[in-house]
């Protein structure tokens, strides 16, 4: 097994990274849950993304921090795996830097979009960032469908994404408007950054626009009550 993780991580050392930190956070919240980790209070207590703090307080990191909590074994199991087998797909298709961003902005613009249709409910999880994983490689599949190989990924992941999307709709407890918008929000980011070692950009207005895009999402979200009026 060690054997393996070494050679994961010279393939794709930032998803390894993200994978660690996600399971060492979740450590802590079986630690400091004893046992329990999905103790609504204890999740807000370590950084899910609560509305109320968000606007009240003005806790806005509380966009990021839940993308690395996780609300029970079965949910970071499924994330981490997930991440494990897509992760190093992206990476290598946007490289290290872009990849890290890409989590990132993808993770945040889903928690954005919670915040701003779902403001009451605790939230927490790396789906939205892994949905944001999905978006940049549909993107990656659009621009260059004219590789086969690329083309049949792209058509594989569009069928898993729907279907994720299509059973989130029926279950308890998943927050659809983060998968959503961490889909939308890797979407974006591949516009705006581009690929790893490869000249599919999409044309500069494009790009200023999701810029603006982007910018809109922040003023909404400093302007957002958060469900509190």
């Amino acid at each position: 097994m060690i054997d393996a993780i070494q050679i994961q991580f010279k393939k794709a050392p930032v998803t390894v990274s993200l994978v660690a930190i996600s399971l060492a956070m979740f450590v802590v919240e079986v630690i400091m849950g004893h046992g329990q980790t999905t103790n609504g209070q204890l999740l807000v207590a370590l950084g899910a993304k609560w509305g109320p703090a968000i606007a009240i307080d003005h806790q806005y990191w509380r966009l990021l921090t839940p993308i690395f909590l996780h609300a029970g074994w079965l949910h970071i199991i499924t994330n981490m795996l997930t991440l494990w087998f897509i992760g190093p797909l992206a990476e290598a298709a946007f490289g290290h830097r872009k990849f890290l961003g890409l989590y990132l902005f993808g993770g945040v613009v889903g928690n954005i979009m919670s915040y701003l249709f779902a403001p009451l409910t605790v939230s927490v999880g790396a789906s939205t960032a892994l949905f944001g994983l999905f978006g940049g490689l549909l993107m990656f599949a659009s621009q260059f469908r004219h590789d086969p190989e690329i083309r049949a990924q792209g058509t594989t992941l569009l069928l898993f994404v729907g279907l994720n999307l299509v059973t989130g709709f029926g279950a308890n407890g998943v927050d659809m408007w983060g998968h959503i918008g961490g889909l939308i929000g890797g979407m974006m980011f591949a516009v705006m950054a581009g690929f790893y070692g490869r000249s599919g950009k999409f044309p500069l207005y494009m790009r200023w626009t999701l810029v603006g895009v982007s910018g809109l999402l922040v003023l909404l979200t400093w302007l957002s009550k958060g469900g509190m009026g």
